[in-house]
Order: C-alpha cells, then sequence, then structure tokens
C-alpha cells in the first residue's frame, strides 16, 4: 500500500508548490478562477493529485474553495493584510536582533549577509537601466530567508515561515509601483549594514522603518491604484 501512495503523495506535493509559487509571484492573481480542467493542463497532473494541494492551499488561506464553484485564488482583504503586519512588526524586529547577534560571531552568516548586501548594492547601482522587478523580489526572499534560516528560536521561524507566501502576495503589490523599489533596496542595505555591524537596535530600527513604509505603500495601492480590484468585495 505504502509503495502505490508514493508516486500520487509526491505529484501532490509537487502541484501544490507549483501553485504556491505562482500565488506567491503573482503568476496566478488574487480572484482569478482556477477550473480543475485547466489545472490538469497547467501542471500536468490528475485530478486526485490537483485537489489534494488544492485542500492545502486552502488550508494554507490561498485558495478559496466552495461547493459547486471553482476554486479561485484568494482576494486580499484589508482586514487580514493590517492583521498580517501588525503580526510582522512582532516577528521580524525580533528575528533580525537575534541573527544580528548571532552575525557577530559567525564567518559564514557574516559572508552570506556580505554577499547579500553586495547584491542590493549592484542593483541599486543599475538604477533605472531596465526592468529590475524580478531580480528585485527574487534578492528580498533571499535576505528573508536568510532572516528566518538564522532565527535561533524555532517558534518565531516557523511563524515567519508560515506568512511568507502571504507576505509574498503584499510584497508584489507594495511594489506594482516601481518607484518603490529603490527606496526599498536602500532600506535593505541599511538593513544589512547594521547585522555586518553587530548593532541589534540599528537592526531591528531599520526592520521597523521598513515594515512601516511597505505598510503604507499597499495599502496606497490598494485603495487607490491598479491592485484595487484584487481587493475582496
Amino acid at each position: 500500500m505504502q509503495q502505490s501512495e508514493t508516486p500520487w503523495r509526491g505529484k501532490a506535493e509537487t502541484v501544490y508548490e507549483q501553485l504556491r509559487t505562482d500565488i506567491e509571484t503573482g503568476v496566478l492573481e488574487p480572484g482569478q478562477v482556477l477550473p480543475e480542467h485547466d489545472l490538469v493542463t497547467y501542471t500536468g497532473a490528475s485530478r486526485t493529485p490537483i485537489r489534494e494541494a488544492l485542500r492545502r492551499l486552502a488550508g494554507d488561506g490561498l485558495i478559496d474553495l466552495a461547493p459547486r464553484r471553482a476554486p479561485a485564488v484568494s482576494r486580499i482583504s484589508l482586514r487580514s493584510a493590517r492583521a498580517l503586519f501588525d503580526f510582522r512588526r512582532l516577528l521580524e524586529p525580533a528575528a533580525i536582533r537575534m541573527v544580528t547577534v548571532k552575525a557577530r560571531d559567525s564567518t559564514a552568516l557574516r559572508d552570506d549577509i556580505l554577499n547579500l548586501l553586495d547584491r542590493f548594492r549592484d542593483l541599486r547601482e543599475l538604477g533605472s537601466a531596465g526592468d529590475d522587478t524580478a531580480s528585485f523580489l527574487t534578492l528580498t526572499a533571499a535576505f528573508d530567508q536568510l532572516l528566518a534560516d538564522h532565527t535561533p528560536n524555532e517558534y518565531l521561524k516557523r511563524s515567519i515561515l508560515d506568512l511568507r507566501p502571504h507576505s509574498a502576495r503584499l510584497r508584489n503589490i507594495a511594489h506594482s509601483d516601481r518607484s518603490r523599489i529603490p527606496h526599498s533596496i536602500d532600506e535593505h542595505i541599511r538593513m544589512c549594514v547594521a547585522l555586518l555591524d553587530g548593532d541589534s537596535d540599528a537592526a531591528s530600527g531599520a526592520m521597523i522603518a521598513h515594515l512601516d513604509l511597505v505598510d503604507r505603500a499597499i495599502f496606497r495601492n490598494l485603495l487607490g491604484g491598479e491592485s484595487a480590484d484584487i481587493l475582496m468585495p
């Protein structure tokens, strides 16, 4: 029995990861309807692993499932966005404080932070030479992953990772206006510098300032920009 279940479960995991990534990155947009027959073509999987993946995504709050209706990517509510950022303001300043302390005695961690700092500076130097949105989102995701990987408190780490797909969706909204990107790059540079300086107060303060500015950009875009149509009615 176990041998026959393994391929099915493996395929369900593959579909789950594919759809979750596409929702996080905005390939599948909030409110987008996902008929099952379209998902068969989209993922190359059969209906059974697709249904299992959809159930998991619904549990994550990323898919809406309702009787006699096709699955749809969940829309974003102002209340949930506000609650998410209130929670992030509790978690992430604490996490970056811990990582700052850890980095004082870890050459490998400091090297990783320095690599990110150099990449952020390189991206800033590119300026408006092209559409740097994809590179920026990849780099900020790497920064977030570094904080999660090196946060010594397992409960804090798990909470940050659980929020990641929702944070990523809101990050896409915050930076749908590309004029926000250079400012966010500078904010990440300040956080990297504080981490390397071993200054936990500066690192925490830079994180709080960053979250406040991202929060404002998200709500500005949700209420008045092109992203307004992804809100829950």
